[in-house]
């Protein structure tokens, strides 16, 4: 066999390059007492279920005044940034839920 009629093969790295944008954490609260709760879904099943109930335990052990729901439309892809915009204007904290 000659080397002209073997097929030649690519080989390609599935590997994302590292994002090193800088980011940092957000100011924590020191209370949930009075404070504006966001709960994001990530869309999974149960996902919502998880985080009623961690909403319903930090509202029991800790009062706040109103929970907002979003959820994404679906968990393979990231979450809009206008809804990140949202939750961060009118919210104290986020709660990010996954299911399954």
């Amino acid at each position: 066999m000659s080397i002209e009629n073997v097929q030649k093969m690519v080989l390609i790295n599935p590997v994302n390059a590292a994002d090193t944008a800088e980011s940092s954490y957000a100011p924590r609260v020191t209370t949930l007492a009075g404070k504006r709760v966001g709960l994001l879904d990530n869309s999974k099943n149960k996902a919502d279920q998880l985080l009623d109930a961690v909403a319903d335990i930090l509202d029991a052990e800790y009062g706040f005044v109103e929970v907002v729901r979003r959820r994404k439309p679906s968990a393979s892809k990231p979450v809009a940034p206008e809804v990140i915009e949202e939750l961060g204007a009118i919210c104290d904290l986020v709660i990010v839920g996954v299911g399954d």
